[in-house]
């Protein structure tokens, strides 16, 4: 929940500019399988727009969250066990191997979201889910921030990322990612490399469009993300109001045009 913890940081509302505040709120919900035994997004985003105390708009998006798996090395990978043992998987086995122990992932533009599979449970119960709900999913992929790239553990130093990378947190349509992987068969895993080759709007080399960009240009602008008039309203009420919502974490972001005071 990479995206969440950044967001917590930022909680209360701010003026972020002359006549406009904005307040982000984050609710972690847990990582249950909601919808035909799965969960269709990690994280929903409600955007909410006012005019001093009036709401006049409200959006939802949802993302579903894949991340680029190195070219090597073994990546290891939770269980249902692991939830059923819960705060015990903290405690260092006896066989644990040194923290010091020093290993090296490598991702290259051909390294694949190996947790997205074209035709699995999950890849068909979201389109499904789109279907019943009205509701576009979109993924989010979590990248290195640039691709390609090494990186060594354990860290010594300061890490410092450095000029604008091509990677970083990607969002990308959940049907035009379908559409992209229509010929690839059943158990394909896409590559950064398909990614970036697939949607031609991005800048080359990019692999989705920035979660930043995402939100602000594309969400708040009315080009993405489902417009709703109320949160009772079936789907929306489903998604959030419950806690077995097929979704695992929700964040709100309240924006505010207010007169000067």
């Amino acid at each position: 929940m990479t995206f969440v913890e950044q967001l917590s940081q930022y909680a209360g509302p701010r003026v972020v500019a002359p006549g406009w505040a904005v307040r982000i709120d984050v609710h972690y919900l847990g990582g249950l399988r909601h919808f035909y035994g799965w969960e269709i997004a990690d994280i929903g985003v409600m955007v909410f727009a006012k005019q001093s105390q009036s709401l006049v708009a409200k959006k939802v998006a949802l993302l579903q969250s894949k991340r680029l798996y190195p070219d090597n090395g073994v990546v290891n990978e939770e269980s249902p066990e692991d939830y059923r043992i819960g705060l015990g998987n903290l405690l260092p086995s006896q066989s644990a191997k040194s923290l010091a122990l020093t290993h090296t992932f490598k991702f290259t533009a051909d390294s694949k979201y190996r947790a997205l599979k074209v035709g699995d449970h999950q890849y068909q119960a979201i389109e499904k889910y789109e279907e019943e709900n009205d509701l576009d999913v979109h993924y989010l992929l979590y990248n290195p921030w640039k691709v390609p790239s090494s990186y060594t553990f354990p860290v010594q130093g300061s890490i410092a990322l450095g000029p604008k990378g091509n990677g970083g947190c990607r969002v990308v349509r959940a049907d035009a990612l379908r559409k992209a992987l229509s010929t690839q068969a059943n158990g394909y895993s896409p590559s950064f490399k398909d990614i970036a080759g697939a949607f031609k709007s991005q800048p080359p080399g990019d692999a989705g469009w920035r979660v930043e960009n995402f939100i602000s240009n594309l969400l708040l602008k009315c080009k993405e993300g489902t417009l709703f008039e109320s949160l009772d309203q079936e789907n929306i009420f489903n998604l959030f109001n419950r806690r077995s919502g097929p979704i695992a974490a929700a964040v709100a972001v309240t924006v505010e045009q207010f007169e000067g005071r």
